[in-house]
């Protein structure tokens, strides 16, 4: 169990990755895309998107640091591993798909770097076991009785 959790920490930190590089990717092509006139970076919907984006990217980043440094210093960190990984692993699908929705059609096609970002995200909330997996690890850990802690 132990390889596994140090696994779910780095399933955090690569789900992490790849959405920083699809935000990247979805500012740097809404800078560059125009429509009606205007660049759609200016597009307030445009905007909100990679605010939350952005957003989600940081508080995952946060619980993937918080699991690190409870293992860096010998504690048990099995809670937190799940936690890092079910946010992280979820939080890259909802950020690809964002990533692919400001790209609109474009984001289909493979001249476009977020065409795979999407594509690899999925595999993030399957290995080192499920998102279903996580919430019943962390589930156990919420229910556990304070004796047995």
């Amino acid at each position: 169990m132990t390889a596994l959790d140090s696994g779910r920490i780095g399933i955090a930190a690569q789900s992490v990755g790849v959405a920083r590089a699809a935000l990247d990717a979805a500012v740097q092509y809404a800078k560059q895309r125009e429509q009606f006139g205007q660049s759609i970076s200016k597009f307030q919907g445009i905007r909100w998107m990679a605010a939350d984006m952005a957003t989600e990217i940081e508080a995952a980043r946060q619980l993937m640091f918080s699991a690190a440094e409870m293992k860096d210093r010998g504690e048990r960190y099995t809670l937190q591993a799940s936690m890092a990984k079910l946010f992280a692993s979820e939080m890259v699908n909802r950020v690809a798909a964002k990533a692919l929705q400001i790209h609109g059609g474009y984001g289909y096609i493979q001249e476009y770097p977020v065409e795979r970002y999407y594509r690899d995200a999925r595999v993030f909330t399957i290995y080192e076991g499920t998102s279903e997996i996580q919430r019943l690890v962390i589930a156990n850990h919420l229910f556990m009785d304070k004796v047995s802690k």
